[in-house]
């Protein structure tokens, strides 16, 4: 009975909000469609739909979402975070970070409107390619000035899963630290396998960067794989409370 109400107190916000970008989504095509989708008005778009999302996600929290910054992004880098929640794609935008593209699977580039934007966007689809593909494709956007996102679990869960090497071989072979972000409450807001939101406490954490120069040799991947994760598990423990530490003893193959 708890959780049909809190339901029902998130309702009018998702509604909202999934209005709002099916709508804007809709009505921007023809603007976009004759300007030729230009990467960087659609990366803005994007980051307009995050912040929306946010806000709804902010009511729905019962205005106790919280959003933490732990350390500064000062160069192109790659953003990983745990994966709890369809919402989480849009986290970044909470920080303010507008020139990133993701690296996903397939599915999302199917999306009628949506999935062309985030193609004309510069996000990668990671179907059809290897891995030296996509770390190929990776450093293009790298060297362009944009961030790099993925989620290393590869899929949603509520419990942290294991953080495939995908993002760490980029970081590591693209020289680019990885930022580790902590996200906690959306797991509880819209559980994997839900359609519609709770009421739920949210924050999110983003952890001081990872210099990929701390790992090296054999299986060096995944060595930061593990590191970072166990990095963010921490972190989830602690919640905003104290930041944990970032730093990785230097590691010699």
């Amino acid at each position: 009975m708890i959780d049909f109400f809190k339901t029902l107190y998130a309702f009018p916000f998702a509604c909202a909000a999934w209005t709002f970008l099916a709508l804007s989504g809709f009505f921007a095509y023809p603007y976009f469609f004759v300007t030729g989708f230009k990467a960087g008005q659609l990366r803005n778009f994007i980051y307009l739909q995050g912040k929306i999302i946010q806000i709804a996600i902010f009511f729905a929290s019962g205005f106790h979402k919280k959003v933490v910054r732990l350390g500064d992004i000062t160069a192109p880098s790659v953003l990983v975070a745990n994966h709890p929640c369809t919402y989480d794609t849009f986290v970044f935008s909470s920080f303010g970070i507008k020139n990133h593209v993701g690296i996903a699977k397939g599915w999302p580039f199917k999306i009628p409107i949506y999935g062309k934007y985030i193609q004309k966007a510069g996000y990668i689809n990671s179907d059809g390619k290897t891995a030296g593909e996509i770390i190929a494709l990776a450093k293009q956007r790298l060297q362009s000035g944009l961030h790099i996102s993925i989620f290393p679990e590869g899929t949603r869960s509520k419990k942290t899963g294991r953080f495939r090497s995908l993002a760490f071989e980029t970081a590591i072979k693209c020289n680019a630290a990885v930022v580790p972000f902590a996200i906690q409450g959306l797991e509880e807001m819209l559980p994997p396998g839900k359609w519609w939101p709770k009421y739920a406490r949210v924050t999110y954490i983003q952890l001081l960067p990872v210099s990929p120069e701390n790992f090296s040799g054999e299986a060096a991947d995944l060595r930061m794989a593990k590191f970072v994760k166990e990095l963010i598990e921490r972190q989830l423990e602690v919640k905003a409370c104290a930041p944990v530490s970032a730093a990785a003893d230097k590691e010699t193959a």
